[in-house]
């Protein structure tokens, strides 16, 4: 068990030293690549997901206003039927009403 503990140990020191000389810049390079690289693919990600967030909304408007716009014709329609039916009623009540009588 000590020999696998010291060899772990050994190993990750040699790992790390290897790690240090080998690496192609210095770590506060290396840290501002990547924080840099972090910054670009969120950005990326955010303008994706905030475009997706505006057709989604912009297709609902559509919807609303298509639906909006049917129902408001639909009253016009109904409105215009219902004037009409008024107005041969009215019709109608004057030819059957004798002339000269007022109700």
């Amino acid at each position: 068990m000590i020999r696998f503990l010291f060899g772990f140990v050994l190993g990750a020191i040699v790992g790390a030293c290897w790690a240090t000389l080998m690496a192609p810049a210095p770590g506060r390079d290396t840290r501002h690549r990547l924080e840099e690289a972090w910054r670009e693919r969120t950005s990326e990600e955010t303008q994706a997901r905030t475009q997706e967030a505006m057709r989604r909304a912009r297709e609902g408007v559509q919807t609303g206003v298509q639906t909006a716009r049917r129902r408001v014709e639909e009253a016009l329609r109904a409105g215009r039927e219902a004037q009409e039916e008024a107005e041969e009623e009215m019709q109608a009540q004057r030819r059957e009403a004798p002339e000269g009588s007022t109700e």
